[in-house]
């Protein structure tokens, strides 16, 4: 089961008036204004093209395992992007490749208690990996089996959750930072928890083997990391305690920027909404090709305004590990998935116009 498989997404897109619409000129100078500086670490492959060096590279088939085509381009992939179990696997050849980041544009508001409401502009930029690894902090053990079976390098085919997306403020400044990281996001406020870039250009690294985003920094470092943020795994995430038992932290050292190509698809198009897989499905859990990359968290959860303070922490902030135990990313209730309450909208929103009262706006 994928995010793709929860109910409301079809709700979500039906609703989305914008769906086949591309960034106007002025909203694409915007993005380009201030798309992120990508660093690598040494030996890194690289980002790729999406539809020329991933999708043309590889084999389409149906739910029922047929083969549909070895010849895939943008337009076969979108005839079959709402079937879901349709499967695409990669077969790639040495071709270099073409680093691109596909640009998005979003709108969206905050309803802060004392602030009233605050109009945001979200701009999202997907980097795309062929393959994702596994955490660099894997611990030795595990890292030495994964690697007799070339795990560690590829774990999964596909890897386009990796996305940056820099929140502007009502007078088009750089107000935030929102990461995907495993399944999950990270929120940072510039001028508080991270410098504001003077270029208006944020810096972001790629961690070694799972290419998970953070805030650069030319030392190497360990960050804390979980397969999704949970009431088991909080604690560890937040506060460094009460470390799960399958866990791996992420190693980054961002050593060299490396120069890609902006590129523009219509919010419906297959990378963003494709039901199926697109990577080879593994038997072993976690090694299947994702879904596209609209499916990275719950419905509830992608109204980029939510996303951005309902991700919102620090290390060692303590009423964060009690906000996800009282069930902020609770589940299993379908009414849940589909909506945030207003409780839960409130409590989010108070610990969010709180970060903000020593950071102008």
């Amino acid at each position: 089961m994928t995010f793709a498989d929860f109910p409301g997404f079809e709700a979500l897109r039906a609703a989305d008036s914008s769906a086949s619409t591309l960034p106007t000129t002025a909203e694409r100078e915007l993005l380009d204004r201030h798309r992120p500086c990508l660093f690598l670490p040494t030996d890194h492959p690289g980002p790729v093209s999406f539809y020329e060096d991933y999708i043309a590279q590889g084999t389409l088939f149906s739910p029922t395992g047929e083969r549909i085509s070895g010849t895939v381009d943008r337009a076969l992939l979108n005839q079959h992007r709402d079937i879901s179990r349709t499967q695409f696997r990669h077969e790639p050849r040495t071709v270099p490749p073409k680093p691109v980041a596909f640009g998005r544009i979003r709108y969206d508001h905050l309803d802060l208690p004392g602030q009233g409401r605050l109009d945001l502009t979200f701009l999202t930029y997907h980097f795309v990996f062929r393959h994702s690894g596994l955490p660099a902090g894997l611990p030795p053990l595990h890292w030495t089996l994964a690697k007799l079976f070339n795990a560690h390098i590829d774990w999964h085919q596909l890897d386009h959750y990796t996305a940056a997306t820099v929140v502007l403020s009502p007078d088009n400044r750089p107000f935030a930072l929102l990461l995907q990281q495993h399944n999950y996001l990270r929120s940072y406020l510039f001028d508080k928890d991270l410098p504001a870039p003077a270029n208006g250009r944020p810096e972001v690294t790629a961690a070694i083997g799972s290419n998970e985003l953070y805030p650069q920094s030319p030392e190497r470092r360990r960050r804390r990391a979980v397969p999704f943020i949970s009431a088991k795994t909080v604690a560890y995430l937040v506060l460094g305690t009460e470390r799960p038992r399958m866990q791996a932290d992420d190693i980054t050292h961002g050593q060299s920027e490396v120069p890609y190509q902006l590129e523009f698809l219509p919010p419906n198009d297959a990378f963003y909404t494709f039901r199926g897989w697109l990577g080879a499905r593994r038997r072993l859990p976690g090694r299947t090709g994702p879904p596209g990359a609209d499916y990275n968290t719950i419905p509830a959860f992608k109204p980029m305004g939510i996303q951005l303070m309902a991700f919102y922490w620090h290390d060692g902030q303590d009423d964060y590990v009690d906000l996800v135990r009282a069930g902020l990313f609770q589940t299993r209730d379908s009414r849940f998935r589909n909506r945030i309450d207003t409780t839960t909208y409130a409590a989010i929103a108070h610990r969010f116009e709180r970060a903000l009262r020593h950071r102008p706006l």
